[in-house]
């Protein structure tokens, strides 16, 4: 009994020290940890991030980037009105995932904001890439906007190597609406409520925030240690020779979400990824003709095929371009150098596969040369 009654005073005293004191120095703020209610679910295209936001978020765990959206939650340089029409400028969207989101990057890094300064001021360009968005999303959230009136006059499309992938996890209802996370999961209540309160044990109380981060740095530290173990076999090097370069070149080429397109067990995996991936970028492309919106595909490779090649990607999207009469970019010769590694190294951001400033601008000076605006 004496020991639960020191238990509730140590908890006592501890959430009162939290609350009224180490909540106020700068030790205790966790932007790794803070919800990110700018990031939502969206009934109509699956997820969205909010419109007039400014914040700083971290992205890869480490990154601190500014997030700033316009009006129509597409993300911008600053937060601004976006009218549904503009008979002044031209009016570029560009249609992507993580990598034209800009992952890691401030805004006029981003090929969005290259892309912005190159053009000048007779063009407006609404970036609606988002992160895990992919072709079911991509044209759901086109048609959302053009049937709200919104006006575009050139459509530039970046198909991802990971929304093929993506696509096996987007569902939809009897009504073809995309389900978003929670009615996909249908998470149980006990399980949701679970999770809320140590959130709040973690927020409220200095023990468990300190449990909580020493629990976080063994994890990265397990994560570590089981790829150094791969990344040794793999480069058949001894575990101890094999340094932390060699475990993030590992990391950036062994990505199980870009090994489809030179694995034949994998590419069956994805078969229906790749269905459904075809199904909405025929709708995407159909609705943009529609509209008589210019459009181009675009294709780039991850380090892992850089490394490995690729035997599916490129030829299944030449093929559809082809066959549906649609511009297509191929970008994946732009990443061919005899020095492999180094080339990964200077181009993505280290031990991941989204491009890092270099990448970006690979990405943007091949992109103005072959499309016309």
């Amino acid at each position: 009994m004496k020991k639960i009654k020191f238990i509730l005073i140590l908890l006592i005293f501890d959430l009162t020290l939290s609350n009224l004191i180490f909540k106020n120095t700068r030790y205790w703020p966790n932007l790794n940890w803070e919800e990110k209610w700018w990031r939502v679910s969206s009934k109509d295209y699956h997820h969205k991030i909010l419109p007039n936001v400014d914040q700083i978020e971290i992205w890869g765990g480490r990154i601190q980037k500014r997030m700033i959206t316009n009006s129509i939650g597409f993300f911008d340089k600053e937060n601004r009105k976006v009218f549904k029409t503009n008979k002044n400028q031209k009016r570029i969207l560009l249609i992507g995932d993580s990598f034209i989101e800009g992952s890691g990057l401030p805004y006029e890094k981003t090929f969005a904001g290259l892309l912005a300064s190159h053009l000048g001021s007779k063009y407006e360009i609404l970036n609606s890439a988002l992160g895990s968005y992919s072709p079911s999303i991509y044209f759901k959230k086109t048609e959302f906007y053009i049937n709200k009136g919104y006006e575009f006059d050139q459509a530039l499309v970046f198909l991802d190597v990971s929304d093929i992938f993506d696509e096996l996890f987007i569902k939809f209802d009897n009504n073809g609406n995309i389900l978003t996370h929670e009615e996909t999961k249908k998470q149980n209540v006990l399980k949701k409520n679970f999770y809320k309160f140590g959130r709040y044990l973690r927020d409220n109380f200095t023990i468990f925030r300190l449990l909580n981060l020493l629990s976080d740095q063994t994890e990265i530290i397990k994560k570590y240690i089981k790829l150094k173990f791969k990344a040794s076999k793999n480069l058949n090097k001894n575990f101890f020779d094999t340094n932390r370069d060699d475990v993030m070149y590992y990391r950036m080429t062994h990505i199980d979400r870009g090994l489809w397109t030179f694995n034949n067990k994998k590419f069956e995996e994805v078969k229906e990824g790749l269905s459904q991936s075809n199904e909405y970028l025929t709708k995407l492309f159909d609705l943009l003709k529609e509209k008589n919106i210019s459009a181009s595909l675009i294709i780039y490779p991850w380090p892992s095929q850089i490394l490995y090649g690729d035997e599916f990607h490129q030829k299944h999207w030449l093929n559809f371009s082809n066959e549906k009469k649609i511009n297509f970019v191929n970008l994946f010769d732009k990443f061919q150098s005899k020095q492999t590694r180094k080339f990964i190294f200077e181009n993505f951001i280290y031990g991941d596969v989204h491009w890092n400033e270099k990448g970006t601008k690979l990405i943007f000076d091949e992109i103005i040369k072959k499309i016309d605006f």
